[in-house]
């Protein structure tokens, strides 16, 4: 005679003690004054985690990323990004300059100032007046 019942697969994760106590709190919460069953917090955990992944709205994923970056990560990908591109938006280029410069500021060419063609007719004007 085989057994048709296959046992549980069960995966290990390690959790902060924050969400294992949660998770405790869901079991408790579950248990309290349910007769039927007993939900363990291998239950409430599995359960939370598959909820989450099909209910979890788009500012909870965000947040969850946002909980998970690191500045080095972030500048690898800045880096990888706009290497390929060829050029920095200016945001970043002036942060970097700040970075590496200080509060040097960059000295712009100065630009000329072209001559109005009304200008060139009134200092002609004056120079035959004066001669």
């Amino acid at each position: 005679m085989t057994n048709d019942i296959s046992p549980k697969k069960e995966g290990r994760m390690v959790v902060s003690p924050e969400a294992e106590a949660a998770v405790a709190e869901l079991a408790d919460a579950v248990n309290e004054g349910f007769d039927a069953g007993r939900a363990t917090r291998y239950d409430a955990a599995s359960f939370m985690i598959l909820w989450f992944k099909n209910n979890a709205p788009d500012d909870a994923i965000m947040e969850l990323r946002r909980r998970s970056a690191n500045a080095f990560s972030m500048l690898e990908a800045v880096q990888k990004k706009y290497k390929a591109i060829g050029e920095l938006p200016p945001d970043i280029q002036a942060v970097l300059d700040k970075h590496f410069f200080g509060d040097a500021v960059k000295e712009s060419k100065k630009t000329k100032k072209t001559l109005k063609p009304e200008s060139l007719n009134e200092r002609l004007m004056e120079s035959d007046e004066v001669a």
